[in-house]
């Protein structure tokens, strides 16, 4: 037996150890019971582990699967750079880790049986997206039945005043923000790692913020979503060997409808500015989705919604940075940069007086128009490819 197999084995048997001890019943009460400042930190930790090893324990197995049912993204010359049939099982992972760590420990409120059974069913319609292909208006009226069943539970936008439109005015908001954000993050899912290291950085900052606002809910929603994307990423982002497995539509939309679910559940605070710290935290899904519609607007590739909602290309913000840097190694470690820092910036809004918080504001939106400007000036690689199909990226 050589030292390559004892070392799997003894790697595998250690997981499937910790996860029996975190699965222990005295070991979840001691975890939910301990305290720190009145508040379950070391439950917050127990999640995000618990989720991880889940996630990252099933990811081999449900690889097999998706090579053995043919759930894979297979190469094409013209528009994807993989070599070999990829599985796009990295979707099932994050879901099923992210559910089973959800039933396992947690009371469930109205709001978030909601958000659970509406993510689930942007999951289901994804993976039969991926296995078999499905129209994009149907994937948009699922998107809409969805953002409908968390609007009729309460999970909405509350801000906007009696004469400005009250209810009908905040759930028109809500359908748009759900939507759009959903589909930012599939946008996004054009290169190994981005997506699921955004998933992480964006389920980090939120557990931050719920854990200084003390929302209980968010802060575990949060902590679930982290730790499964952790035990995904692995086998999606590594420097010298292509993903053995991709996010696929599945895991994109999901992770997308639930962040923006987030943004809504979340008590962001007493003042109308402190709305926008979700917005900060999710806003390269915001500027990446501005910056190509724009782009794409000014040179006359899209001129209808329908165009829009089908046309794909190298134009999205990650493609960009590989162009700049040369690498999309690297681009995706700038990706996350750039995320963490505005994230941040939400975490100084939300200690911030409304002055100061306006002058991060203002702060945030111009480096965006820089940005946006010097990426713009750069433009997209000359070679490479546009399409009014499906078009991912891959290394």
């Amino acid at each position: 037996m050589n030292k390559k197999l004892i070392f799997v084995i003894f790697q595998k048997l250690l997981f499937f150890s910790v996860l029996i001890f975190l699965l222990l019943p005295v070991t979840r009460k001691w975890a939910e019971s301990s305290t720190i400042y009145n508040f379950n930190l070391l439950y917050c930790i127990y999640l995000v582990f618990l989720s991880f090893i889940i996630s990252f324990i099933i990811n081999p197995f449900l690889i097999k699967l998706s090579h053995s049912i043919g759930l894979l993204d297979h190469p094409d010359e013209a528009r994807k750079h993989h070599k070999k049939p990829v599985a796009l099982s990295g979707g099932s992972s994050i879901y099923l880790a992210f559910i089973a760590t959800m039933l396992f420990n947690f009371h469930f409120s109205l709001e978030v049986k909601a958000i659970l059974i509406a993510s689930s069913l942007i999951f289901f319609v994804g993976l039969a997206d991926d296995r078999w292909g499905l129209s994009a208006n149907f994937r948009l009226a699922i998107q809409l039945i969805a953002s409908f069943i968390v609007i009729l539970y309460g999970v909405r936008v509350t801000f906007v005043p009696d004469f400005l439109g009250g209810i009908v005015t905040e759930t028109i908001i809500t359908i748009i923000w759900l939507i759009g954000i959903t589909n930012s993050m599939n946008f996004i899912d054009g290169m190994d790692g981005v997506a699921s290291g955004s998933g992480v950085i964006y389920g980090i900052f939120f557990a931050i913020v719920a854990f200084f606002t003390k929302q209980y809910y968010l802060l575990f929603f949060s902590c679930a979503l982290v730790g499964s994307c952790l035990g995904f990423l692995p086998f999606n982002f590594r420097k010298k060997k292509s993903a053995d497995a991709f996010l696929g539509d599945s895991g994109s939309t999901f992770l997308g409808f639930l962040l923006a679910c987030f943004a809504i559940l979340g008590n962001w605070g007493e003042s109308i500015i402190d709305i926008i710290v979700p917005i900060f935290i999710l806003s390269v899904l915001i500027f990446d989705m501005t910056l190509t519609t724009i782009y794409r607007i000014s040179k006359g590739q899209v001129k209808t919604f329908n165009q829009w909602i089908h046309y794909t290309g190298r134009d999205h913000l990650h493609h960009r940075l590989a162009d700049l840097t040369g690498s999309k190694y690297w681009a995706t470690w700038l990706f996350w940069a750039i995320s963490v820092s505005f994230g941040i910036e939400a975490l100084a809004i939300l200690f911030a007086n409304v002055s100061v918080s306006l002058l991060i504001l203002a702060h945030s939106i111009l480096t965006f128009v820089i940005i946006g400007i010097l990426l713009v000036i750069k433009g997209p690689n000359a070679n490479s490819n546009q399409s009014n199909g499906i078009n991912i990226e891959r290394t």
